[in-house]
């Protein structure tokens, strides 16, 4: 009998490193399997109480979840006596990194979006979406966003309705909850031109966030994995620098000189603004990542990108400015021109001219 005790939705930082399988007579079979698939299969024997024990339990499946970029996962093992066979199955991992005080998982995923924040800020023109962990025993989602905009100087409540269709299997759902969109859910339900928003709260269930809309923009815009395994967003409001590396060596042969084993490294430097503690400790998070990617184009196509340099020191202490460090480059090396920063030096009339 496999003495395994997950409740149907599991954090999969709480899972167990081992568990023991009872009653095993010489040897028994043991399959994992994720999302249907087989990850990992072994035979374990038995020691004189006839009791074996299955070992790493938990770094299979968070190593799985990560080399997948699964956020939630079904579990299912077998297990093969040789005279018969037993199935434990029915459970869910959702990943994490963090745990939580919370007696019960699925209390901790109703009630908080897959972010380790209590609050955002956005650009108004840019794009963002908020993931949270989804089960179908919720059915139906009420989800809404509360609303302030400047109208004609004043400030105006408005509720903005966007309710989630019931999902048929557990998943990672993402709300959008972009300034841009939500502005344009809202223009649409009233009926005219809301006017300037300021902030809105995203409610999904129990679930809210509170956005805080700024003018400013941001010196770069990046997507990682989260510590969740979800893909987040992170608009990083500070200045950067181009630097560019040149090295090679010289040789002096026949009278000439001439260089040889030359190499060139490109790398973009970045401080942020002034951070909070809760800013600071959620950039944390965006450093450590192994997935990150940036935009090279309007339609959204990505490159991953290297993350080194790191330069992160969080105080507790009201009185430190926290600021961040880091350098970033292109994973493959490779050289992007942005023609949207290259505005044309003449008129239209001019063009032909010079083409």
């Amino acid at each position: 009998m496999v003495r395994l005790y997950l409740d149907t939705y599991s954090l999969s930082v709480g899972l167990p490193n081992s568990f023991n399988i009872d009653q095993v007579d010489g040897s028994v079979e043991v399959s994992l399997f994720l999302q249907g698939r087989l990850v990992y299969t072994t035979r374990l024997y038995a020691d004189s109480q006839g009791t074996s024990t299955f070992y790493e339990f938990r770094q299979i499946v968070e190593q799985y979840m990560l080399s997948h970029e699964l956020a939630v996962a079904s579990l299912e093992i077998s297990v093969d006596y040789g005279q018969g066979g037993e199935q434990y199955e029915d459970k869910y991992i959702v990943f994490s990194r963090y745990n939580n005080t919370n007696d019960y998982y699925i209390d901790f995923l109703k009630k908080h979006f897959l972010v380790n924040r209590t609050y955002l800020t956005m650009p108004r023109d840019k794009y963002n979406s908020l993931p949270f962990f989804i089960t179908p025993e919720e059915g139906a989602v009420a989800a809404y966003f509360d609303c302030i905009f400047e109208q004609d100087g004043e400030l105006v409540n408005i509720r903005v309705n966007n309710n989630i269709a019931s999902q048929s299997a557990p998943r990672v759902y993402y709300l959008s909850c972009s300034p841009p969109s939500v502005k344009y859910m809202a223009d649409r339900q009233e009926g005219e031109d809301c006017g300037k928003l300021l902030s809105f709260t995203a409610h999904v269930g129990l679930r809210s966030m509170t956005v805080y809309v700024t003018d400013d923009t941001p010196s770069a815009t990046f997507y990682f994995l989260n510590s969740y395994n979800a893909q987040e967003t992170i608009h990083i409001f500070g200045t950067t620098t181009f630097k560019t590396a040149v090295s090679k060596k010289e040789a002096y042969a026949f009278g000439e000189s001439s260089f040889y084993d030359k190499s060139i490294e490109r790398k973009w430097e970045v401080k942020t603004v002034a951070l909070t503690q809760e800013e600071a400790l959620w950039f944390n998070e965006f450093l450590e990542s192994d997935v990150v990617y940036i935009d090279i184009t309007q339609d959204y196509d990505h490159e991953t990108i290297l993350i080194s340099d790191i330069t992160s020191e969080i105080s507790d202490s009201s009185k430190d400015l926290v600021h961040i460090k880091f350098s970033w480059k292109f994973s493959n090396g490779t050289r992007w021109i942005n023609e949207d920063r290259y505005p044309q030096q003449f008129t239209a009339p001019f063009n032909d001219v010079f083409k």
